[in-house]
């Protein structure tokens, strides 16, 4: 035994001379795997991230504007790597018989994150820490989501509750579990719509968008509510908009379709599913439709943030199979009015003309025409974009 040590250090040295110390040094024991995986996603050192690969403290998780990456841990948390972000798992250790023992810390460098607690920092809320460039966010027992930025951090609270604090004398970024002080402030899942926001050194200021949307990327399908088995399955999207007849959701690249669905619109922020059914579209008549149901978002720098929409309109010619669409599309200062006319399929199916529009719409009517949506999409520079979803009735 007391040869031991001595005998891993020849190991060793022996190991690098032949070239294999990587190989034995570097086979650190996952801590996780991935469930979910697609486009650009790797680990920092460029190499590529798929399903059922091996997660491992120290890796650090990096998505480009198509990727994203779900995680599932050795203790049964979640967490969701979403566009443009980098996550790092700099400790994850999980002892179930010796909970004191259990050591977590994420470091968010930019880009958003969800993540719901599992074991480990259900029973050790004090070891359990998420780091972003400027504040640490603590757990209570929680589901939440974390957006970072070189000075700025939000986090909003689906389940449980978070204490937010920037770093400085009583807040160490080495350190684990909630800070304490006069900079500390708690937010719980109770506050639906709101959200702490960090800006520097400064204290969380608490902010409640005025539309109750919050300025995180749109929900995807098949991420899941709560913590539980087979949550990351991309079946039925949770927390789908629109009716029985059309509905919407986050557009992933992969999901599948409902049952008795099929898909009728789409873009790479939202896709729009409808009912299958046999047309049977009015052949007469000049309708102009309610607006029932709208989600506006603009994408600056590969975030999404709420916009606003106002003085909507659509209204189709079913003796000419024609529609005309138009609204108002606000986002941080900035004033579009976006329209679209086109033609109508036999099916319900919109065919802009593209001359008559400026803005890229995509959908349909429903099977009888007494419904209709679209999702949107528009360049309006080179660092903005305007996405969203507009549902009318008659």
């Amino acid at each position: 035994m007391t040869f031991a040590a001595p005998i891993r250090v020849v190991l060793l040295a022996l190991a690098a001379c032949a070239g294999l110390l990587p190989a034995l040094v570097g086979a650190a024991e996952p801590v996780g795997r991935v469930l979910f995986a697609i486009g650009d996603a790797r680990l920092a050192d460029g190499t590529p991230v798929r399903k059922n690969d091996g997660i491992a403290a120290g890796q650090t998780i990096v998505t480009g504007a198509n990727g994203h990456v779900h995680l599932r841990f050795v203790d049964d948390a979640f967490v969701s790597v979403r566009p443009n972000s980098s996550l790092a798992i700099e400790q994850y250790a999980f002892d179930a018989a010796n909970p004191a023992a259990n050591r977590v810390r994420f470091q968010l460098s930019k880009g958003v994150a969800r993540l719901i607690t599992g074991r480990a920092g259900q029973a050790a809320k004090d070891n359990f820490r998420v780091n972003t460039p400027v504040a640490a966010i603590g757990i209570r027992g929680t589901d939440f989501l974390v957006q970072a930025r070189d000075a700025l951090t939000r986090v909003a609270v689906q389940q449980g509750a978070v204490v937010v604090s920037p770093f400085g004398d009583d807040c160490a970024r080495a350190a684990l579990g909630p800070c304490g002080g006069t900079a500390a402030r708690e937010l719980v899942g109770s506050l639906t719509g709101n959200y702490l926001e960090v800006k520097g050194t400064a204290a969380p200021v608490l902010v409640a968008p005025p539309n109750g949307r919050l300025p995180f990327e749109l929900p995807r399908p098949e991420e899941p509510k709560v913590n539980r088995d087979g949550a990351a399955s991309a079946g039925l999207p949770d927390g789908m908009g629109g009716s029985p007849s059309l509905m919407w959701g986050r557009w992933s690249g992969h999901a599948s379709v409902p049952a008795g669905y099929e898909v009728v619109g789409q873009n790479d922020a939202l896709v729009l599913f409808r009912a299958v059914e046999a047309a049977r579209l009015p052949t007469t008549g000049f309708v102009s439709f309610r607006l029932q149901e709208s989600q506006a978002f603009g994408r600056s720098q590969g975030n999404y943030e709420p916009a606003a929409v106002s003085a909507a309109n659509f209204s189709v010619n079913f003796d000419k199979m024609r529609y005309a669409t138009s609204f108002r599309w606000e986002f941080e200062g900035q004033d579009h009015v976006l329209y679209s006319k086109g033609g109508i399929g036999s099916t319900g199916r919109l065919a802009p003309d593209r001359d008559a529009s400026n803005v890229a719409v995509s959908g349909a009517l429903n099977g009888n025409g007494d419904e209709a949506a679209y999702v949107y999409f528009k360049n309006i520079s080179s660092d903005l974009k305007a996405y969203g979803i507009l549902r009318w009735a008659r």
